[in-house]
């Protein structure tokens, strides 16, 4: 099949970004830095194989025209997946599950009706890490979750005039507490806290925190219960000394992660959940900003990051082992830890965590089931 007679079709992770709107940065703006710059790259990456890139819902509406051989892939959405598979001019060629099992169930128990619509299911972890969320055995490929930088914010890491200790996460909670460090991040915020030693950002900490996952209430009826709650915390503050904690530690929300990042020498760097392979945007945003993350998630995250690029909280008994240890550690060690995570990031080791890897992935998808050389 010659150039310019395959498309790909994409179905976002939330309808914020469709018509187009996957491929614009200012699109994503509060949501990540620069967040949709992978996707950019991507239509980018293809473009130059002749290979068109849109959202799913422009080939569904006919507001653009589709090639003789269209790629469709989704990254969460099943809702059209029936209606573009029937198509005879789409291949229904994989899904991807972005979302962590805690934070939207529901992803993982239709994974098996996905199963049946596409031809390759994708997973950041490995199916049997995924077994107590599955109706049923699978047969999942795995990816990296990409990244938008490939090295250091240069300007920020040089920064030397930096606080302690800082927390960067949204006011949020999950829809299952299995395995989760929600609760664990909080109480490392309510422990350095007492100390007056932990600032935290983050969006929604001034009201009671969001509930994650899909539901079946309206966003309209959401977003006023919420206000009410914030309303009556007014005047009605928190009892809970977790949340307590957290309201005193918030600095506010975040414009540009790496510029609060680089404002501080260490940051508790948590993931959702305890996963395999589940290592998120979360400690490589610290390696860009030279701050040195203090790590919790994924139990192989040594076979992918370097031990010595981060600090593993499992090494300490609780958090005032952990803060021994924070307030003894000398300039030229706290200099190590930032110096191996730059060299991480140039490093070969690297490479399946960018977006680089992330676009030929998705090329060879093409590839196969579009007949052409992408």
């Amino acid at each position: 099949m010659s150039r310019g007679q395959t498309a790909l079709f994409i179905d976002p992770i939330h309808r914020l970004y469709e018509g187009d709107r996957l491929f614009e940065l200012a699109a994503g703006a509060g949501l990540g830095d620069d967040v949709n710059a992978t996707w950019i790259h991507l239509r980018e990456r293809l473009g130059a194989s002749g290979v068109r890139v849109h959202t799913a819902d422009l080939l569904e509406s006919g507001a653009v025209e589709p090639a003789a051989r269209n790629v469709y892939v989704s990254f969460g959405p099943l809702h059209r997946s029936k209606r573009i598979g029937a198509r005879p001019d789409v291949v229904s060629s994989a899904f991807f599950a972005l979302e962590c099992p805690i934070v939207e169930p529901g992803l993982y128990l239709g994974l098996e009706a996905a199963s049946r619509s596409f031809q390759r299911l994708f997973s950041f972890t490995t199916a049997d890490s995924l077994r107590p969320f599955l109706p049923a055995p699978l047969e999942l490929e795995q990816f990296h979750l990409p990244n938008v930088y490939d090295r250091v914010h240069e300007e920020q890491w040089q920064r030397s005039d930096r606080g302690f200790l800082v927390m960067i996460n949204a006011n949020k909670l999950p829809r299952l507490y299995v395995r989760e460090l929600y609760t664990e991040r909080l109480l490392a915020v309510e422990y350095f806290n007492r100390r007056g030693e932990i600032d935290l950002y983050g969006m929604g900490w001034e009201g009671p925190p969001y509930q994650m996952g899909k539901t079946r209430v309206p966003a309209t009826v959401r977003r006023l219960e919420r206000a009410a709650r914030i309303r009556r915390e007014r005047s009605h503050p928190p009892i809970d000394p977790l949340r307590a904690a957290a309201r005193a530690a918030w600095r506010g929300s975040v414009a540009l992660k790496a510029d609060v990042l680089s404002r501080y020498t260490f940051a508790i760097c948590f993931e959702n959940m305890v996963l395999e392979r589940y290592i998120t945007e979360k400690i490589f945003d610290c390696f860009f900003a030279g701050t040195i993350p203090i790590y919790l998630g994924a139990p192989d995250i040594a076979r992918w990051v370097p031990e010595e690029c981060f600090i593993d909280m499992r090494r300490f008994l609780g958090f005032e082992e952990l803060r021994a240890y924070l307030l003894q550690l000398q300039p030229g060690e706290i200099q190590g830890y930032r110096e191996a995570a730059r060299d991480y990031l140039r490093s070969e080791s690297f490479a399946p965590f960018s977006k680089e890897a992330f676009a030929e992935l998705l090329a060879g998808i093409v590839s196969r089931d579009g007949g052409v050389a992408a």
